[in-house]
Order: structure tokens, then sequence, then C-alpha cells
């Protein structure tokens, strides 16, 4: 029996008709750039998250570089960014000139502890860039008590984590991307129509986590 490890095609049979329904709306109406589909896609996922604001961009590269942009960061500012990830989340610290550390993840999530960021930071850090795998979240508790302690952003890549909860000791849960003070995804499709029941176009965001 061939087992394939993605099945696109099964996925996307089960909702068929509301994707070319939606698609063919968006050519109907030619607005491919912030369209009303867009737009709504925006706020939906602003409800979903329970955040103050969700940022369309063109990919999820693009959502980690504006990310990074956005907290004045300068060259040289060292970045901690794990070693089990996509290229495009140590990519972008090249690219704005910062200096990526790549640390390596825990042998049991494979993702960033608090205990592994620690070992990590020099005067020069300035920023952790967490990566949620397999659906579930890195070990933000710790992280961000680390973070807090150090003085440092943190900016959370959640393109393969979109929906999963993290439960503090104290019992209280947020969504992934939501607990550092930037959050970025990618809605690729494999991961995302099993979480998300929303309509339109599948894009790429950040949101700001500080919704009251």
């Amino acid at each position: 029996m061939n087992i394939k490890m993605v099945n696109l095609i099964d996925q996307y049979s089960k909702i068929k008709s509301e994707i070319d329904n939606s698609i063919q709306e968006v050519i109907n109406t030619s607005q491919f750039i912030k369209g009303e589909k867009v737009q709504q896609f925006q706020f939906n996922l602003e409800n979903y998250l329970n955040v103050n604001k969700v940022i369309t961009c063109a990919n999820g590269t693009d959502a980690l570089q504006i990310a990074l942009m956005a907290l004045n960061l300068k060259p040289g500012d060292e970045v901690i960014v794990p070693s089990f990830t996509y290229v495009a989340t140590a990519e972008v610290i090249g690219l704005l000139g910062l200096t990526p550390v790549i640390v390596d993840v825990d042998e049991k999530t494979f993702n960033l502890t608090g205990k592994i960021v620690k070992k990590a930071i020099t005067e020069k850090t300035r920023l952790i860039v967490p990566v949620h795998l397999f659906g579930q979240c890195a070990d933000m508790e710790s992280i961000m008590d680390v973070a807090n302690k150090h003085q440092l952003k943190v900016v959370e890549d959640t393109a393969q984590a979109i929906g999963a909860d993290y439960t503090f000791s104290n019992g209280k849960r947020v969504k992934a991307g939501c607990m550092g003070d930037i959050g970025t995804t990618s809605f690729f499709l494999p991961k995302i129509w099993d979480v998300l029941e929303m309509e339109g176009l599948c894009l790429q965001m950040i949101w700001n986590w500080q919704k009251k």
C-alpha cells in the first residue's frame, strides 16, 4: 500500500466546492491584493487568535523580515534561532545584517526551551525566534522568563503550529504566536486546511498579540 506523506488532493476534495467558489469570486472581482476576501480573512483570524491586528503579506519569509524590521534591530545584533527549522527563519536574520546564533533543540520536542536559549545569550543578544513545530509549541513559559530577565524581544514562527494552544503553569491558555512580541506564520496548504475553516485565499501574515 502506497501511503503518501502529504495528500493534498484528498484534503482539497473534502472542501472543493468552497475553495472553487471563493477563488472564482476573487477572479470575478479581480481584487487580488487587499480585496474583500483578504480583509474578511484578516478579520476572521484576528477573532480566532484574539489579537489586535493581523497584517497580510506576500509570504512567510516576508512576515519574518517585516517582524524583525519592526523591532529596530541594528547590524551585528545577535538573534537566537533553532537549528531545526526552515532556512527562511535564519535567512532573514542575515539579510538584515544581524547575526544568527544557531542553537540545538530539545531532543524530545525538536523545539527551543528556556534552558537552551539561556546558554546562548551574550551581551549582543537582542532577539529570540522560537519555531513551533509539528503542531506543538516551544516551551514558551521558560523562554519568556529568560527573555524578560534579559530584556530580549521574542518573535514566534508558527508556520508549523498555527492554531495550537499553549498552557502556562497557572492554567492560562494562549494560541501559538500570541505570547511573544510578534507572531508570524505561513499558510502552506497541508497545514492550514485541517486547522482553520476560513474562506478566501491562504495568505501569510504577522500579528500583534497584545489585544486586551
